[in-house]
């Protein structure tokens, strides 16, 4: 499996934003804070593609 990391959130229209993640704590933390249109983060995590991506981040945004 490779290590790709992905990291997204939930706008506040309902749509689910994935994003490759490449280290640097600011990719997710900049493109967030501050952003009223962002309403829940799901942070950097590794999967192998981005169809698995967003199946991470949906699966998460549903939990509480």
């Amino acid at each position: 499996m490779n290590n790709l990391m992905w990291w997204g959130y939930l706008h506040q229209n309902g749509t689910i934003h994935v994003k490759r993640w490449f280290g640097d704590h600011k990719d997710y933390t900049e493109d967030c804070e501050g952003n009223e249109f962002v309403q829940r983060v799901v942070p950097p995590f590794v999967a192998a593609s981005r169809d698995q991506a967003i199946n991470i981040i949906t699966k998460r945004l549903s939990q509480p």
